[in-house]
């Protein structure tokens, strides 16, 4: 099986960012010139998209372990998504209010393990900064 083969098979599981899923086909023992003409070929026929994992990823830790804007945006450049991307993404999140539902009810969940000090603490630590703690709890 050739790197695009694989790397076909790797983002049908899931999306991955460039990095990522060139970092998986060196792993598999691909040469870097095999998997770069795989990439640029994945990317040109748009299926690699680092803005679409970006998505996918944003999307999956707000509904697993809400984060805040920061948090997200750290763990999307250890990811390979280029700052650019990633701040776009999360702007879109954050303006859209993608986030508060997410936040909304994992606040439920701290208040009634932690009560609002222990939440309002935990939330803080997550990354979210005051107003949108403030704006969560005063809502519940």
């Amino acid at each position: 099986m050739d790197a695009y083969d694989r790397a076909l098979k790797l983002l049908a599981m899931r999306e991955h960012s460039v990095k990522e899923l060139k970092n998986k086909l060196v792993s598999k023992g691909y040469g870097k010139e095999e998997i770069e003409d795989a990439v640029q070929m994945l990317i040109g026929e748009g299926s690699l998209s680092d803005k679409r994992f970006a998505y996918a990823f944003v999307r999956s830790r707000l509904r697993r372990n809400p984060e805040g804007k920061a948090i997200l945006c750290m763990r999307l450049k250890e990811k390979g998504v280029p700052s650019d991307i990633a701040a776009s993404v999360l702007s879109e999140c954050w303006e859209g209010g993608e986030y508060v539902p997410y936040l909304k009810n994992y606040a439920e969940i701290l208040i009634r393990k932690k009560g609002i000090d222990g939440a309002r603490a935990m939330l803080f630590r997550k990354g979210f900064c005051d107003s949108e703690i403030r704006m969560v709890l005063e809502d519940l």
